[in-house]
């Protein structure tokens, strides 16, 4: 029996034409999706109800929500309502059945109604989601009077009674909104339909206008705004199609994984292109995307504070502006046709004093030409000034989001819109540079404002805090280039000097910008350890000052980009660079004499703490320790590692013993832990006899048994003793933690008597479906090898699309290449791996035929590769 025998030809029709339009769009053909599907739907209504035959009673067939706003993405709903004009009769329910169950068959998801023009009515009335989807009531078959008698109803006894309330409830709606999917138009993974800046805010600017018509108030926007609208919520429901058509499903989160081809499919890069090509073709999508999604969030944003916000003028700040009053919907012009640049920066200025947007009226005034007051503002001194004076009023970030949607400042300054919308696909930047950029300066005006914590009180002892702003705002507009600091500053001294900004003041400012990574890239990358490398800060910096301003800017910078520059272990790592390079630049360098003095101290210290062990077998381990050992850790801390290898060589003597009678056992090794540095961290010492290939399996079971490295020190003794100290967040499960470490240790006890496959059992955690991925773009990996880094080490560094267990590829690779690792830096937040590792040969030298450099790297590509 053919399978669509029990179909009736409405439904058959439906499913082919579906089917057809499916085959298009995947080719890439999206751009009418979503009419030409609503109008599929609609055809099948109307085909199907003349199937089932004329009706006894009275009816009309709505499309509402989405499907009524005639716009059907592939995984969207079909809601649609069976309405009658004064009660349901007996046999609506056989009706509805043979009008809906062909879709339930053909897999469609539906959502249906049968109600009354008066159950709508005070539904609505109770429910706003009820009343936002009769919104888009729209009538597909039946009696057109009963639409006619529902929608004069809901006009009257709904949006009139009810409209406020229905505002409230929205506005309620968007808080929620916001801390379950959070500001979409400056993600790298937008949630196009409920996020802020989504398909929502759009639907809202036309249900409120349409609640502002039905109480006779004066609209907001202008007939060409709105129809700018319609085209950003075009774009919008066009990704969004390409988005279920990408992932093969409903999703409305733009995952990294997903945005190449849903890219493709938008038409931003073709199927034949390199990874390169594709990797811009979706920085330019999401430009564009954010840049429509920014839009629509601001237009929804001005409809509440203009229209739906209950304000007493008589609680209105007073402006002392003459050409500026305050009003309940926010700041206007008293003389619109008079306005000047100096008075529309002024408005700005006092915006950002009293927290009160401008209207949209006078931002509109400012939008539709914003060159013409540019070009008064442009090159002047005050002009600075006064941009400065707003990034750190109180309110300055509302200002500033005026002055951005008005087009103003990237008038005033074109290279910053040169890079506003800039996206790169990667998740390390959390924003778009220009949201990155606006950020940074004020987490920077704050530091100053406040004078409290550890940041306030910096910054209280900066001398010059404007230039300190002026870098935060030019630290990144150099992105787009290869050495954005050295472009960015070179671009801050062309603009400083052009606005006639001081000499000290443009050199300070270009300097910040140009070292602005210094701190970050040294802190998360460096031996810190290593008293060249505080050193060779210190004469770059050349001044407390300068290091004070250089750290601000690289915390400000380092918090508004995301997770993975800014966490607890970061914030440490600055906090020891910081301090070390501050030490030397207010007592001066170490001298070797004084760099014997210390290792002298150190052992002699060594040895008073661990008076309780055997004198001679201390003696031997302080020898035996690495000078890096001595030079970077506590006595404390050396002493508890000679106790522990102490316990070690006792249980290796012990299994010599038992290996004598037969009964030997091998793969021991020792783990100690205690809290890190930082909480919710711990950490692991792990001490054994050295092997090829430790330092992998140790890092091994560790992933294996889920928990994300921060950071290695690897010391390898004289004698043969390894003591690695990991740095790991803390388990999840904290209850059982005494049997995990165990398992660990048994992990790699197994692991190096070659019982246990490693590589296998991480595969397997990789592919299980209890495992939770982490999201991030598939990106091809980088590795560079440097001598120039460290004195005593060859410095590699690898990043990668991290994945369970790459650390213990990674150094599984170096280990077979004959490469022993020394030091590891470790950053694994989310979805990038950016790995560090300090190398020498297995003979101890550092890596420097070029030969077996390029084999290194091949080896290593290949490595990060694999997924």
């Amino acid at each position: 029996m053919p399978p669509d025998i029990h179909l009736p030809p409405s439904a058959i029709t439906l499913k082919e034409m579906k089917a057809d339009l499916w085959r298009r769009a995947e080719k890439g053909s999206v751009g009418g999706f979503a009419w030409e599907y609503t109008h599929l739907v609609d055809q099948y209504f109307g085909q199907r109800v003349q199937e089932i035959g004329p009706q006894k009673f009275s009816f009309v067939l709505v499309a509402v929500g989405g499907y009524g706003r005639g716009r059907l993405c592939p995984g969207s709903d079909v809601d649609i309502l069976v309405l009658f004009k004064r009660r349901i009769p007996s046999g609506a329910d056989v009706f509805v059945q043979k009008l809906l169950f062909p879709l339930w068959d053909l897999g469609f998801d539906l959502g249906h109604g049968v109600r009354t023009v008066a159950d709508c009515t005070s539904l609505a009335k109770k429910n706003f989601q009820v009343l936002a989807s009769l919104m888009d009531a729209r009538p597909l078959a039946g009696d057109a009077a009963v639409f006619e008698s529902f929608r004069a109803t809901f006009n009257t006894k709904v949006l009139k009674n009810a409209g406020r309330t229905f505002a409230e409830s929205l506005r309620e709606h968007n808080e929620t909104r916001l801390a379950q999917y959070g500001d979409a138009s400056g993600m790298l993974e937008p949630e196009l339909k409920n996020g802020l800046g989504g398909l929502r805010d759009g639907q809202q600017v036309v249900w409120l206008s349409r609640v502002l018509e039905a109480l006779e108030i004066a609209p907001v926007f202008l007939p060409e705004e709105l129809n700018r609208l319609r085209d950003d919520q075009a774009f919008l429901n066009r990704v969004r199609t390409a988005l279920h058509l990408a992932a093969g499903r409903k999703n409305d989160r733009l995952f990294f994984d997903l945005q190449p081809a849903t890219s493709q499919l938008m038409g931003f890069s073709s199927v034949k292109a390199s990874p390169e090509d594709r990797g811009r073709g979706v920085e330019f999508f999401l430009s564009r995307l954010h840049q429509a999604m920014t839009r629509i969030k601001t237009m929804r944003k001005a409809l509440f504070q203009e229209r739906f916000v209950n304000s007493d003028p008589r609680s209105l700040p007073v402006v002392a502006l003459p050409s500026v009053q305050a009003t309940p919907e926010g700041l206007c012009f008293k003389e619109p046709a008079k306005v000047t640049a100096d008075i529309v920066l002024e408005a700005f200025l006092e915006s950002a004093r009293i927290g009160i947007p401008l209207t949209w009226g006078a931002r509109r005034l400012v939008r539709n030409n914003p060159g013409r007051f540019a070009a008064r503002l442009i090159d002047r001194s005050e002009t600075l000034s006064s941009l400065v004076s707003i990034f750190r009023a109180p309110h300055g970030s509302v200002a500033c989001e005026g002055l951005l949607e008005t087009r103003l400042l990237p008038a005033i300054f074109p290279e910053f819109g040169d890079v506003e919308f800039l996206i790169q696909f990667n998740d390390y930047h959390v924003h778009p540079v220009g949201r990155h950029t606006m950020n940074t300066v004020s987490l920077l005006a704050g530091f100053v404002a406040d004078g409290t914590g550890w940041a306030g009180e910096m910054a209280s002892r900066v001398k010059d805090t404007d230039g300190l702003v002026l870098a935060g705002f030019f630290h990144d507009l150099g992105k787009g280039e290869p050495n954005h600091s050295l472009a960015g500053a070179a671009l801050a001294r062309d603009v400083l000097e052009r606005y006639g900004c001081n000499a000290a003041r443009t050199d300070e400012v270009a300097f910040l910008v140009e070292h602005h990574l210094l701190l970050p890239k040294t802190a998360t990358r460096r031996d810190l350890s290593d008293e060249r490398v505080a050193a060779e800060v210190a004469a770059t910096v050349g001044s407390v000052q300068r290091l004070d301003m250089l750290q601000l800017l690289s915390l400000a910078d380092s918090m508004a980009t995301g997770p993975r520059a800014w966490n607890s272990w970061t914030q440490s790592l600055f906090s020891e660079l910081y301090f070390k390079v501050a030490n030397l630049l207010q007592h001066g360098p170490f001298a070797r004499p004084d760099a014997a003095r210390r290792l002298n101290e150190t052992r002699q210290k060594v040895l008073e703490v661990t008076s309780g062990l055997d004198a001679e077998f201390v003696a031997a381990a302080v020898d035996a320790m690495p000078t890096r050992a001595l030079l970077a850790l506590e006595p404390a801390v050396l002493g508890a590692h000679i106790s522990q290898v102490k316990e070690l060589w006792d249980m290796v003597a012990a299994e010599r013993v038992r290996a004598l009678s037969g009964e030997g056992d091998k793969g021991i090794n020792s783990i100690k832990t205690a809290p890190g540095r930082v909480a919710l961290t711990t950490e692991l010492t792990m001490a054994a006899v050295d092997q090829p290939g430790l330092f992998a399996i140790m890092a091994g079971a560790i992933s294996l048994h889920g928990l994300n490295i921060l950071a290695a020190d690897i010391f390898t003794w004289k004698d043969g003793t390894v003591v690695d100290v990991f740095t790991v967040n803390e388990p999840k499960e904290r209850v059982y933690t005494e049997e995990l470490w165990l398992r660990i240790s048994r992990t790699i006890s197994r692991a190096m008597i070659g019982e246990l496959d490693l590589a296998a059992r991480l595969e397997a955690r990789r592919n299980s479906p209890l495992v939770i991925g982490r999201n991030g773009p598939k990106l091809a990996p980088l590795v560079s090898v440097s001598n120039a880094t460290s004195d005593f080490h060859t410095v590699i560094e690898i990043a990668a699309t991290d994945r369970i267990g790459f650390l213990f590829d990674m150094a599984r690779t170096l280990a077979e290449c004959d490469i022993s690792i020394r030091l590891a830096k470790i950053t694994t937040i989310k979805g990038r791996a950016a790995d560090v590792f300090h190398v020498l040969t297995n003979d101890g030298q550092r890596l420097l035929d070029e030969n077996r450099i390029e084999t290194v790297k091949k080896a290593l590509l290949a490595a990060a590769a694999c997924s």
